[in-house]
C-alpha cells in the first residue's frame, strides 16, 4: 500500500468516501483545500474532474497546480460520450448522465488545462468502452425513446427518484443493430511535470 511507503493525505468533500481512507486525511471541496502552497511533491486526481461544473472544475484545476510541487497526475474517462450514458427519468422526464458526469475529455483538452505542466506520459486504458453513432443514438432517444438502463439505481438530480424510463422496441433494436462496432478504453490517466 502507498501509504506505507509515501505520507499519503487523502482529501475529499464526503465524510462516507473518507471512511474508506487508512491515511492522514481531509474533508475539504476539491475548490478550495485549505493547505499552502506547493505541499505535495505529487498530486493525484482520480475520476473526480468529470463531475464538477465549468466553475468548480476551473477552481480544481487551479488548486491541483497550486499544491503541486513537482507532479500532477489526473485520472478520468476518456473522450466519454456523455449523451451515451443519459437517463430519462418516470417521474418529472428530465435526463440526466447516469453517474454524474458533466464533461468529457481527450488527451489534448486535459493537458490544455495545465499549461504550467508538461506531458511526461499518458496512458489509455481499461475495459473497452463500445461508441454509439451520435445520429443512430438521437433516434434511438428521441424517436425510439430509449435512454440509457443503469444496472444500479441512481437518483434523478431534479425530482430524486430513483425510477427511469425503460423502454425497447423495434426501432431502439434497429439503432443498436446497426451502430457500427467501434470502442475505445474507457480511461485516460496523465501524468504531468512543472516546467521549470
Amino acid at each position: 500500500m502507498i501509504g506505507n511507503s509515501y505520507e499519503v493525505l487523502g482529501v475529499d468533500i464526503s465524510e462516507t468516501a473518507l471512511s474508506y481512507v487508512n491515511t492522514p486525511k481531509l474533508r475539504a471541496s476539491a475548490t478550495e483545500i485549505p493547505l499552502p502552497d506547493r505541499s505535495f511533491d505529487l498530486v493525484l486526481s482520480s475520476e473526480m474532474l468529470e463531475h464538477l461544473t465549468s466553475s468548480e472544475l476551473a477552481l480544481a484545476i487551479s488548486e491541483l497546480k497550486r499544491l503541486s510541487k513537482r507532479y500532477i497526475i489526473v485520472s478520468v474517462p476518456n473522450q466519454e460520450q456523455l449523451e451515451k450514458l443519459l437517463v430519462k427519468c418516470a417521474v418529472c422526464h428530465q435526463t440526466y448522465h447516469a453517474y454524474g458526469h458533466l464533461h468529457s475529455f481527450t488527451a489534448d483538452k486535459l493537458a490544455a488545462m495545465f499549461p504550467e505542466f508538461k506531458v511526461i506520459k499518458t496512458l489509455q486504458f481499461g475495459p473497452s468502452e463500445p461508441l454509439y453513432h451520435r445520429t443512430l443514438l438521437r433516434l434511438r432517444q428521441r424517436i425510439a425513446g430509449q435512454y440509457f438502463h443503469p444496472e444500479t439505481p441512481t437518483n434523478c438530480p431534479h425530482c430524486h427518484s430513483m425510477e427511469f424510463v425503460r423502454r425497447s422496441n423495434l426501432l431502439s433494436k434497429a439503432c443498436n443493430y446497426l451502430n457500427p462496432p467501434h470502442s475505445r478504453a474507457y480511461w485516460l490517466m496523465m501524468l504531468l511535470e512543472r516546467r521549470a
